[in-house]
């Protein structure tokens, strides 16, 4: 029982008055506790635990409250607080504030933010290493207009990112993100946005936005690749404005990109596109979604002036692991086009473990007939455009319970969270099967004969030992078609990954 302590307005000034304290004077705040130690309210061995250099003031309030000697209101104007959440239950990483509070530093997934949370810094980053083995019929060179034997396996670094980002006076958020890959370095997300009550308005270097597997970070995608046809005929990362929601419910993107990359070059009129993506959540609870979406896109093709010619446009896909690097759709780019469309449509649902997911993308190339003529001369199609399409479904199961984490703000998924951690408690981590059917039409060609069909089978098994480790196993089976030619391969293919 307590004989007798101060009075709660006298100590709550005294608590009050040693938070206001620099380090160099904490002696201060241990003679706070000593004192409290002589009225009663303390314990001995409460000093000696309050004055280990781990401790923090937040310890002592609370233990204050629970011995009595303060009250729950007092409490909460003695604790610092926690800036008010901007988007709150959206997972919206930047803006997000660490908990608890006295822990403005976060090692894991490393950042720091000022005690009143206007401002944010943190680093991240991303490796992924996959290994690749195929075995190729020998019709497949043709259909993928190779050369020689094709390789029978191989190893990649597929993506090494570091990056940066961060919120300034809890309004400006910014990013910078390097993608160091193939002996480049490259640009990944490089941006600064302004945010508002209910969106931001971004402008720099990032995806356009089109389609639901497109928008999904690397990160998250279930295989170790993203479906052929979005894969193929989605846009690239641009230099663009952009408006994003962030509401609860539903996402709309919408902005303006330039057409050249970030690389200039003095002979090329750059083009632009617009895009457009829009998705909403009719069904959604902590057990079960249901998502439907649709994008569109409008490119008009970049001229090179020196040659006088339109830029060739590429729309590539290749075996499902960059490792083994067979081109089996786009392996020749489409010249003379003047401007071309893409639409997909998209839907997804989850309910407990199990997930699904679909789409269906197409473009629309309308083609200049006279730079057509002159890039290819009698080769040229005689059509005045051409049309590629296809789509893919997936489903998925989580085998320890885990349910797939939708964000129903951005229309994509994030981080899996296990319900176990491998090697902790006796716990297995997050273990995932699924299976995806996936196919690809490109068989018009600017160029007479030289069109894909890819059809396209994979199975995969992840291990998600912590929210931060993902092993990947994919099993694959294709078959690869071009004008009357069908080649066919088995590949299997693995990948490590973490993120920081």
């Amino acid at each position: 029982m307590i004989k007798k302590h101060p009075a709660r307005a006298q100590l709550t000034g005294l608590i009050a008055a040693a938070a206001l304290l620099s380090p160099a004077a904490l002696a201060s705040t241990e003679a706070l506790i000593d004192r409290l130690v002589v009225n009663g309210v303390l314990s001995a061995a409460d000093a000696r635990a309050l004055k280990a250099p781990d401790a923090s003031q937040d310890a002592l309030i609370r233990l204050l409250v629970e011995r009595g000697a303060l009250t729950a209101s007092d409490a909460d104007d003695l604790l610092p607080k926690a800036p008010p959440q901007r988007y709150a239950g959206l997972q919206y990483d930047p803006v997000e504030p660490l908990t608890p509070r006295e822990h403005l530093i976060r090692a894991n997934r490393f950042r720091v933010e000022s005690a009143d949370g206007q401002h944010r810094f943190g680093i991240r980053g991303r490796f992924m290493a996959d290994y690749g083995r195929g075995n190729f019929d020998s019709d497949i060179e043709a259909t993928a207009r190779e050369s020689g034997p094709l390789p029978k396996h191989g190893t990649l670094v597929r993506r090494a990112r570091l990056g940066a980002l961060g919120v300034i006076y809890d309004n400006w958020e910014w990013q910078m993100e390097l993608d160091f890959r193939d002996n480049e370095v490259r640009f990944a997300n490089a941006y600064l946005a302004y945010l508002m009550p209910q969106g931001r308005l971004a402008v720099g270097h990032f995806k356009e936005p089109f389609s639901f597997e497109s928008s999904a970070s690397s990160r998250r995608i279930t295989f170790l690749e993203r479906a052929a046809p979005v894969d193929a005929y989605r846009p690239d990362r641009e230099l663009g404005i952009m408006y994003e929601t962030l509401l609860p419910r539903f996402y709309v993107g919408a902005g303006l990109f330039g057409g050249q990359g970030v690389i200039a070059d003095r002979n090329v009129d750059e083009g632009y596109a617009v895009a457009l993506r829009a998705s909403f959540a009719p069904h959604l609870t902590d057990e079960s979604f249901v998502h439907i979406g649709g994008s569109y896109n409008y490119r008009k093709n970049a001229v090179d002036r020196a040659t006088d010619s339109l830029v060739p446009v590429r729309l590539r896909t290749r075996t499902g692991v960059r490792s083994l690097d067979l081109r089996l759709i786009g392996r020749d780019d489409l010249e003379g086009v003047d401007d071309f469309q893409r639409f997909a449509f998209e839907t997804a649902l989850g309910y407990g473990p199990f997930g699904f997911q679909g789409e269906y993308l197409r473009v629309k190339a309308d083609l200049d007939r006279n730079a057509l003529t002159r890039a290819l001369g009698a080769n040229a199609t005689p059509n005045d455009s051409v049309t590629l399409d296809g789509y893919y479904v997936q489903a998925s199961y989580f085998l320890t319970g885990e349910t797939h984490n939708y964000r129903a703000f951005s229309g994509d998924f994030g981080a899996v969270q296990p319900n176990s951690i491998f090697g902790r408690d006796g716990g297995s981590g997050a273990w995932e099967i699924a299976a995806r059917f996936a196919t690809a039409d490109s068989s018009e060609n600017t160029r007479v004969g030289r069109g894909q069909e890819l059809d396209h089978w994979t199975l995969g098994l992840n291990w998600y030992p912590n929210p931060e480790i993902v092993f990947k196993l994919n099993v694959m089976r294709l078959k690869n078609e071009r004008d009357g030619e069908s080649g066919r391969a088995t590949i299997f293919a693995a990948r490590a990954q973490y993120e920081f």
